[in-house]
């Protein structure tokens, strides 16, 4: 049976610098959990806090509603997949596999059957009396998998698993890990910087940013409806377009031009930032001009890369407009953010 976790007011601080700030979290059993956030945020020292690698300088760590902050790492029973995958080398993969089950004192009878399973699930069984060295990068991290799974942990950490692997061995584990929390029925705790892992991998998305809980939600919740500019601007690619519109007399202007907006907008009191992701901006017969600098093809897509004034703007669009030096634009106000110019929040309409 799958576990929950809850971490409750977490802080952590080296020296004098806290690279984790009240860090509360309820994660439900059997929820595949995504840590996202920049070098730096926290999130490897939120992992080792989980499996007890660190103590917290303040908070607690619950598993299954027991209080876990003062155990050894070895009484959790918490398995941490690493992104250098931390494998014998000198060892076979066999060996790599069942060491732990040999200081459980499993008998070899019930250690050949466990690996031989194990092996079978993730497709690694002819892999079996090669060294590390030997192997992939992919092969190298299906058995750091195999030796976390062997062990039948409560919970599954995953510090950035991916990162060292090409682009196409990515998305393959990507599915492979999907495919594995599906039949596992486990707990998962996934740590990355990558938005896209996160976003294809995470059932929530817990968004991080200096040690600080920015947003937590679906992936649909936290790309359609961003706490502030901070996740609007990691979330998504191609990245969000900003401007700070000027208001003079009812109308709004960019880069020197009058936008028009529908009356149904409610333009912000206060000094305000408007963003719009490129997707949602159309070209058209509309009221802003831009002056096109360059173009990026994107297979199903186009990226149109252009001035407003001083001000530069992307667009994507399922149209080349080559032989034009300008275009006209307009906005789908339904898609239109307004952040607090002072401290980033999200202005709801």
């Amino acid at each position: 049976m799958p576990s929950s976790l809850k971490l409750e007011k977490i802080s952590k601080r080296f020296e004098i610098e806290y690279v984790l700030k009240d860090f509360n979290l309820d994660i439900a059993e059997g929820e595949f959990v995504a840590i996202l956030g920049p070098s730096g945020c926290g999130k490897t020292t939120l992992l080792r806090i989980i499996c007890g690698l660190e103590e917290p300088t303040i908070g607690k760590v619950f598993l299954d509603n027991h209080d876990i902050t003062n155990d050894e790492p070895k009484e959790r029973n918490i398995a941490l997949v690493f992104q250098n995958y931390a494998l014998y080398p000198h060892k076979s993969v066999y060996d790599n596999l069942s060491l732990n089950l040999k200081f459980s004192g499993c008998s070899k009878d019930v250690i050949q059957t466990k690996v031989n399973f194990i092996a079978k699930m993730l497709n690694i069984e002819r892999l079996l009396d090669r060294r590390p060295k030997s192997l992939s990068g992919g092969e190298n991290q299906r058995v750091a998998l195999g030796r976390a799974i062997i062990r039948n942990p409560k919970i599954f950490l995953f510090d950035e698993p991916l990162s060292n692997l090409d682009a196409d061995l990515r998305i393959k584990m990507r599915e492979e890990l999907r495919s594995l929390h599906k039949e596992l029925n486990t707990t998962m705790v996934y740590v990355t910087h990558d938005q896209i892992e996160a976003m294809s991998l995470g059932q929530k998305i817990v968004i991080l940013k200096s040690g600080v809980i920015q947003q937590v939600g679906t992936p649909e919740s936290i790309y359609n409806e961003p706490a502030n500019r901070f996740v609007a601007e990691f979330i998504g690619y191609p990245k969000m377009n900003f401007f700070s519109p000027q208001i003079q007399d009812g109308k709004m202007f960019i880069g020197g031009q009058i936008v028009d907006y529908p009356s149904t907008i409610s333009i912000p009191k206060v000094d305000f930032q408007l963003g719009i992701r490129p997707r949602d901006i159309h070209i058209s017969d509309g009221s802003i001009s831009l002056e096109i600098n360059s173009f990026d093809y994107q297979g199903n897509s186009w990226l149109i890369n252009c001035n407003i004034g001083d001000h530069k703007i992307v667009l994507q669009t399922t149209h080349s407009e080559h032989d034009q030096e300008n275009i006209n634009i307009d906005f789908n106000w339904d898609k239109v953010f307004f952040f607090d110019k002072n401290d980033g929040t999200l202005i709801k309409q």
